[in-house]
């Protein structure tokens, strides 16, 4: 099977493979997480991408999200850029997610202090 992933993600997985993979277990709740956090966390998300993507930005924004992290959208004095953020560990539904973002909130503020 060839998969394209799009903007360049691509290549080869074997049948077995295929048959065995399974959809991300945030794919049905992605949607909710992604609307939360961007309306009702817009500091958290500025914050995070300042620890774990290193970048200075006015405004930061969710784009996707998975059981291993997310990606995000931000607005920096140079202009847009994007980066991934891996979660400090894989998560497994909303709950764990919320769980997750909120101890990387909490480890950012702490040094940040």
């Amino acid at each position: 099977v060839y998969y394209v992933g799009g903007f360049g993600v691509m290549g080869w997985v074997s049948a077995s493979e295929y048959d065995r993979s399974q959809p991300d277990p945030l794919a049905d709740s992605m949607a909710e997480i992604i609307q939360h956090m961007n309306a009702d966390h817009k500091d958290a998300l500025v914050l995070l991408a300042k620890k774990f993507a290193r970048t200075e930005s006015q405004e930061a924004t969710i784009t996707g999200v998975d059981r291993l992290g997310f990606h995000v959208r931000m607005k920096t004095p140079d202009g847009i850029r994007g980066a991934r953020i891996a979660f400090l560990r894989e998560v497994n539904n909303p709950a764990e997610t919320r769980k997750a973002l909120v101890e990387m909130v909490q480890q950012a503020r702490s040094q940040a202090e």
